[in-house]
């Protein structure tokens, strides 16, 4: 079974007066052109709008730009019914469901609007591929446009610095007894450099130490 692998991680600066956009650049090759985002709904525990394993690679190649509506989710980790519900844990959790304008159906959900046939999308996300073969997340507010000169102006220099996990735990010490061994830590990539950004650095450590189970 091929294992699948996650290339990178990217974020987004909030949106915080309720309406508005951000973007950020992300970067995808043929070994991984999916993505997946999720964005949560402030000031929600566990309400969110997002995608999942999104393709942005078809038969005819890289697709060049892709507006998605999104929609309200929640995550099923609390059992508040509106956005400002004091905070009580779902025990066990419950799955992830769409919330729609009868579900859940009472009358305190923030989105109960019985009269309604569907939810209007609270948010849109629109990526576009650049022209250094990198492709903007550009997440908004359904009634906001832009256009693909405005995203590439804004965004196509702006420098994407490389970001690493923390450092693993050392590994055990190896070696002779007698003499110094050495232990070793990792980390790995969460985000591959773009634009000139700061280069990646270096993903393994050693270090001297005296060796293991030695008496």
């Amino acid at each position: 079974e091929k294992m699948q692998c996650i290339y990178g991680i990217f974020s987004a600066s909030p949106v915080v007066t309720g309406t508005g956009q951000t973007s950020t650049l992300f970067e995808v090759d043929p070994g991984h052109p999916l993505i997946s985002l999720a964005a949560r709904i402030v000031p929600s525990p566990d309400w969110f709008v997002g995608i999942e394993n999104f393709n942005l690679c078809d038969k005819n190649g890289w697709k060049r730009r892709v507006s998605i509506d999104l929609f309200p989710y929640d995550a099923g980790t609390d059992s508040g019914f509106t956005f400002s519900s004091p905070n009580f844990a779902t025990i066990p959790r419950d799955t992830i469901t769409e919330i729609t304008c009868s579900s859940p159906s009472h009358p305190a959900n923030s989105f109960y609007y019985p009269k309604l046939k569907t939810l209007p999308p609270i948010a849109r996300v629109t990526m576009a591929k650049l022209k250094r073969k990198k492709l903007n997340f550009l997440f908004s507010q359904p009634n906001v446009t832009t256009t693909d000169n405005e995203v590439q102006d804004s965004v196509l220099e702006t420098p994407l610095d490389c970001e690493t996990s923390l450092w693993s735990s050392w590994g055990l010490c190896r070696g002779t007894c007698g003499n110094l061994g050495t232990k070793r830590r990792t980390r790995y990539i969460l985000l591959q450099p773009a634009n000139h950004g700061t280069p990646c650095p270096d993903l393994g450590e050693e270090t001297h130490c005296e060796p293991d189970n030695c008496v």
